[in-house]
């Protein structure tokens, strides 16, 4: 396991970016509420769906941005470690 070191400009950018990631998983959740609301009119609720499909689109850009991050790291970490050993 590779215990990736954290500076101060990194650790906000990450809590930024888990509010992010937390709002929007919020606004998935209200979004599905209303799609499967059956009192919603057919207009609202595709309306609605569009707005699911693109809060999905970003947050799934950002998770994955996230995860190439993370892999950059530890591949710099590995490469630091293997110059030093």
């Amino acid at each position: 396991m590779w215990i990736v070191s954290i500076d101060g400009s990194d650790r906000l950018e990450e809590r930024v970016r888990d509010g992010i990631v937390r709002q929007l998983r919020q606004n998935l959740a209200r979004c599905r509420r209303v799609i499967l609301d059956e009192k919603m009119d057919l207009k609202m609720r595709e309306r609605w769906t569009q707005l699911y499909n693109n809060t999905s689109q970003v947050l799934n850009q950002i998770l994955k941005d996230r995860q190439m991050r993370d892999w950059k790291k530890r591949l710099q970490e590995i490469e630091e470690h293997e110059r030093d050993s």
